[in-house]
């Protein structure tokens, strides 16, 4: 870190702490440095800068007794999760009540391939109560007396849980659309809660104009599935492009016949399908230059219940990130809210028949979700017990979860692992995303 004068370096301080987890490697390219007692003097007031990993570790607080501090300014380029902030804010908390310093918290804005920087900058007094803070997802100046700093009221900050998870995948989508030089946006409805979620996204961030929607059935698809599809897009100003599969589908089922002849139809011929509808998205992508919204959740990534080069086709996987219960819980916070910030001001934008009807691929008659999961809220609270706090199988069963159910959910996650590895980038907003957090070998053969 510089600071710069009249273009003369007047102090400037390495970083300590070099991470080396999850999405960080930076040990791979850098090389820390010592902090110890360094201070920047300005007024006679002694100024203390740590940079990002600095202020996670206690490292400093084990040190011998640090001289008398006045103010703690910390750097960050700081990854968006969902319930990061509380995490900062006891971090924070160590720091200034440690040095009985109030502490400057200036965080980036913007996004980077699968990582979100929300922003949330703050002052926290030397009590460890925040005092003034920005808003998330903004470019923000405020000024602050720091005379009396200590007789500021606590900041009192409301939960918007919802609302800063869409719009960290708003700046998401935004970034990687306008960074990567594409202009407008398409995405395959299916009439579920999925492309829906991610069809209302990109609008608000791109505006009606910019985004396309293509509905492609088969004999399969059902009438209701067709009206939801036609109904979300008139709600967001969007027309719809219906494009039949069922003729490619045949075609298929013909070419093949001679090698499939002596087997029973299964799995093969539903993925056919995907893959017919990933084949005809992507050439529209290509011919149009506009980027494919993939659409899978978390949920299905993680137990493999997903086409490889089907329904996973796509250039960003807007919610892959997000297990099948959050996706329903952001479906519906977005049709009870809307923003100044988004292109599409209204609400009730989902159909409500999406958020009320059991969830199905639609690849055969009468098929369901659930003929192979179990039901989302009890797959969704397993997967997180294994991926993001990494239990083994006996201690989810003393949560109170079937053994037999737990094994299978982990077996299909690690069968599924080769999927993964070829699935598009998409935005992070956990604790443990199934990218560059969670690093495991796709060929092995352990068991648990």
């Amino acid at each position: 870190m510089f600071l710069i004068k009249s273009g003369a370096i007047i102090y400037n301080i390495n970083k300590s702490t070099l991470p080396n987890y999850g999405v960080f490697d930076e040990k791979r390219y850098f090389s820390a440095d010592d902090l110890g007692n360094q201070f920047f003097i300005f007024e006679k007031k002694r100024i203390k800068f740590l940079i990002c990993e600095d202020m996670w570790v206690d490292e400093l607080l084990e040190k011998k007794k640090q001289k008398k501090v006045d103010l703690i300014i910390v750097i960050n380029a700081s990854p968006y999760e969902i319930n990061k902030f509380e995490l900062r804010k006891k971090m924070a908390k160590k720091k200034a009540v440690f040095f009985n310093s109030p502490l400057l918290y200036v965080n980036l804005v913007g996004s980077q391939d699968d990582l979100i920087f929300d922003g949330g900058s703050f002052l926290m007094n030397g009590l460890g109560d925040i005092v003034s803070k920005s808003d998330f997802f903004s470019d923000a100046e405020f000024i602050v007396d720091m005379k009396n700093v200590n007789q500021l009221k606590p900041y009192k900050e409301k939960n918007k849980k919802c609302e800063n998870l869409y719009r960290a995948l708003m700046i998401a989508l935004e970034s990687y659309v306008f960074k990567n030089n594409f202009k407008s946006v398409i995405v395959g409805l299916s009439g579920g809660i999925d492309s829906a979620l991610c069809l209302t996204l990109a609008t608000d961030v791109l505006g009606p104009k910019n985004v396309s929607s293509f509905f492609l059935p088969s004999k399969f698809t059902s009438t209701e599935s067709n009206e939801d599809a036609k109904k979300l897009s008139k709600n967001l100003g969007i027309n719809l492009t219906s494009l039949s599969i069922e003729s490619l589908r045949l075609k298929f089922s013909k070419e093949l016949s001679f090698l499939f002849k002596n087997f029973p139809i299964d799995i093969t011929e539903e993925n056919i399908q995907s893959r017919i509808r990933g084949l005809l998205l992507m050439a529209i992508s290509n011919k149009f230059n506009s980027l494919l919204v993939t659409t899978g959740n978390k949920s299905e990534m993680a137990v493999g219940y997903v086409t490889l080069y089907g329904d996973m086709c796509g250039g960003f996987a807007l919610i892959k990130d997000l297990y099948k219960t959050q996706v329903y819980e952001l479906a519906k916070w977005r049709n009870e809210n809307f923003l100044d910030s988004f292109f599409v001001k209204k609400a009730e934008i989902i159909p409500k028949n999406v958020l009320k009807k059991e969830p199905t691929a639609e690849l055969k008659f009468n098929q369901k979700d659930t003929d192979l999961l179990p039901a989302y809220n009890v797959l969704d609270k397993i997967l997180e017990l294994l991926i993001e706090k990494n239990l083994d199988i006996n201690s989810i069963v003393k949560n109170g979860y079937n053994k037999k159910l737990v094994r299978k959910i982990w077996m299909m996650i690690k069968k599924s692992e080769y999927k993964r590895y070829q699935s598009a980038i998409g935005p992070k907003v956990s604790s443990m995303a199934m990218d560059r957090d969670r690093r495991f070998p796709i060929t092995n053969n352990f068991v648990i």
